[in-house]
């Protein structure tokens, strides 16, 4: 009779081992695989708003009589908003930590393009890492119902 107990009494171990490490290990791992792709998801629709700008703002130059600047506003904070001269020869893009770089428009279209496709390989690698963890968390619930007789 005692042996019948501690056996249940290891499988309850076993049963809370797999719970604490589905719920404490894989579940934050989880989290943080989805936080960053967030984080990607959202620096790839920036890059995206920079090309459409840039292809916005080259389009409408290209449409004004030659020598002539394109006006714009600009809000500069608190919804107050300034008239601006935009020279579209050239564009300053943030290449990270704060550093921008001043490029054509064909030079910022690579940028944007090169950046994206290694935002966007990053960020399947995330999907594949999340795929695998919940691979494990599934098979981990599989082990559970494995050792409470589910199956």
């Amino acid at each position: 009779m005692s042996s019948s107990s501690s056996q249940s009494q290891s499988g309850e171990q076993r049963v809370a081992k797999f719970e604490t490490f589905i719920n404490d290990v894989l579940k934050d791992s989880l989290k943080q695989i989805s936080a960053a792709l967030d984080v990607i998801n959202d620096q790839i629709s920036e890059l995206e708003d920079v090309r459409n700008t840039v292809d916005t703002m080259s389009q409408l130059a290209g449409e004004l009589p030659a020598g002539k600047p394109l006006k714009t506003r600009v809000n500069v904070g608190c919804d107050f908003f300034m008239q601006a001269n935009a020279d579209v020869r050239t564009f300053l893009v943030c290449v990270g930590l704060g550093c921008y770089v001043e490029y054509t428009r064909d030079e910022t279209l690579a940028h944007v393009r090169v950046r994206t496709k290694l935002l966007k390989e990053r960020a399947d690698d995330l999907r594949d890492q999340g795929a695998r963890v919940r691979a494990q968390i599934t098979l981990a619930l599989h082990c559970i119902q494995a050792e409470q007789g589910l199956l």
